[in-house]
């Protein structure tokens, strides 16, 4: 089936079936490889002279054009140029790159896709070492301005961020609004023992950043000894406050907690043995589906450490994390890479996925099973990937309402999984945001939090920008519903406090939730008058779930009182 898709305004009134067996909801997960048939035929090849020349593979996911379809970025190495795989909405791409002026031939590091102007048009971070010709004298880290005509420009120089620094000391970057000024900030990661590059960056409103490590309080903890991999803004104790999580390799990851004041302090003792991995890879979601957010760290196993490998740190409600990895058994990953959070099999829990070396065995697919136990799925599901991943994402590219993944292979081929989910008991919603109406939020509403009813079962996820080692994924929030075919509400957190909640949503659609220009518009027709507040009343004395302000599941005195001050902006 193709997704639908649906504008909504503002407010508005079992398990896996494969080789190893059936169940009752009868799902069916089985993974192809159609790179071919896509038309995404890429092998990156990376100058063996280069440092860290093994680490390195990926890409990034975005709808550059703005026709629907997710569009897909690849670094090439430096062999060969990079390359802009338009989506042509039939299932195949075609290479755009040298059209859209961003062909170049270098050693690209990672790339992150984010609409860091608020323009409306998806931009693209890549983190170089330069000229991939096997002895790079420093690189600049390209900032590449979508146009919005099927061109981009390369902005850093006068952005600021260009940062020309040693070949191998730029590694990556996220985008999050840490300062709730309605623009998306940056992190840039390195790894090399200088490690200048690990910065957080404001932006400045005006397409320029101003390197504020210092002011931050970030500077005495993120740029001695900290080989840094993958950053990652999120809120992930839900306090209001963006925090950052910093993925490290030689046991130097960080959790740091925003202060609310623009300044971090440092939290990582409060994850168990995160200080201790060889971070790699990062995935964020809610595996339990306790209301808590959780993350995945790719790691290394060593076979004579049974407890040793990937890290699953659970939520406690107390804001601590307890890692369970070997007990939930998903630690065993290899020398892994890239990991991913997603329901692929739509019964409502988040798989795991996990890319390594070529070691004999393919990358891994961890079935979730509910109380925090997974099996490893690989093999009987398809997914059949034995080089060696690095950078990993997911994104539906097929609009066929379940999520496809690739793997960006080190010296290799990148490899299109395509999801042929099956089979009764598979619907999925996928939910995007936009928040140009009010441009106090981030754009693509970067920050939120999306929560779901359906039947008995509550979900949630957070739009983060799915940064991951060397990559990022689709920006959009998808859930796997299993049999139901109605939604009870989707509720949308934004940055600012308020938020959107949407009653009675039908499956197998992309809902696209519009922040409305001012709190207090119920009605969602960009007038803020009498009609809104007759329009919340009337939702209120239907206990619609569109009125149910503060979230409880209740429709009392405190609904009216969390509307009356946001209609008065107060």
């Amino acid at each position: 089936m193709t997704f639908s898709k649906v504008w909504v305004r503002a407010h508005a009134a079992c398990g896996l079936m494969c080789a190893l067996g059936g169940t009752a909801c009868g799902q069916v997960l089985m993974f192809t490889e159609v790179s071919v048939e896509t038309g995404v035929v890429v092998e990156q090849s990376t100058s063996p002279g280069l440092p860290m020349a093994n680490n390195v593979s990926g890409g990034s996911v975005g709808d550059f054009n703005n026709d629907g379809w997710q569009d897909l970025f690849v670094m090439s190495g430096g062999v060969e140029p990079d390359r802009l795989f338009i989506n042509n909405g039939d299932g195949t791409f075609t290479d755009r790159a040298a059209a859209w002026g961003i062909d170049l031939v270098h050693y690209g590091m990672s790339a992150t896709s984010a609409d860091f102007n608020g323009d409306g048009w998806m931009d693209l971070s890549v983190s170089s070492a330069g000229l991939a010709d096997g002895n790079p004298n420093g690189g600049e880290n390209l900032l590449y301005r979508n146009n919005g005509d099927g061109t981009f420009t390369d902005i850093a120089q006068t952005a600021g961020v260009a940062m020309r620094v040693q070949a191998n000391n730029s590694f990556a970057t996220a985008f999050g609004d840490y300062d709730d000024d309605g623009d998306l900030d940056m992190f840039s990661t390195a790894y090399t023992l200088a490690r200048q590059g690990n910065r957080l960056w404001r932006n400045n409103g005006d397409e320029t950043f101003t390197d504020v490590t210092g002011p931050s309080g970030l500077d005495a903890i993120i740029t001695n000894d900290v080989s840094g991999f993958v950053p990652g803004f999120v809120d992930i104790d839900m306090d209001g406050d963006l925090d950052i999580i910093l993925i490290a390799d030689h046991g130097s990851s960080r959790l740091l907690k925003g202060n609310g004041d623009g300044t971090f302090s440092d939290f990582t003792a409060s994850a168990s043995r995160l200080n201790t991995a060889n971070g790699m890879g990062l995935a964020i979601g809610d595996v339990n589906l306790d209301g808590l957010l959780d993350f995945y760290v790719s790691s290394i196993f060593w076979s004579f450490l049974p407890d040793s490998g990937n890290l699953l740190l659970v939520q406690r409600p107390d804001g601590t994390f307890a890692e369970t990895a070997y007990a939930s058994g998903v630690n065993r990953g290899g020398w892994g890479w890239g990991v991913l959070m997603v329901d692929l099999d739509h019964d409502g829990l988040e798989e795991i996925v996990s890319t390594k070396n070529a070691e004999g065995t393919p990358s891994h697919v961890f079935k979730n099973n509910g109380g925090l136990d997974f099996s490893d799925i690989s093999v009987p599901c398809g997914f059949l990937h034995y080089a060696g991943g690095r950078g990993l994402v997911n994104f539906d590219y097929d609009n066929d309402a379940d999520q496809d993944i690739v793997v960006f292979t080190n010296n290799g081929r990148v490899g299109v999984w395509r999801n042929d989910l099956s089979g009764p008991g598979t619907n999925g919603l996928r939910v995007e945001l936009d928040t140009s109406a009010r441009p106090t939020l981030a754009p693509d509403g970067f920050g939120s939090v999306v929560r779901l009813k359906a039947g008995d079962r509550r979900h949630l996820q957070v739009i983060d920008g799915a940064t991951n080692h060397c990559s990022s994924g689709e920006h959009g929030a998808h859930f796997g519903l299993g049999s139901a075919e109605i939604v009870e509400w989707v509720r949308v957190e934004w940055r600012d406090g308020t938020s959107t909640t949407v009653a009675d949503v039908g499956a197998n659609q992309i809902l696209t939730v519009r922040a409305p220009f001012h709190p207090g518009d119920f009605n969602g027709d960009d007038l803020l008058n009498a009609n809104d507040l007759t329009s919340f009343v009337a939702a209120f004395l239907a206990a619609s779930p569109s009125s149910d302000l503060d979230g409880d599941g209740l429709h009392t005195l405190a609904d009216l009182v969390v509307y009356i001050r946001w209609y008065l902006g107060l």
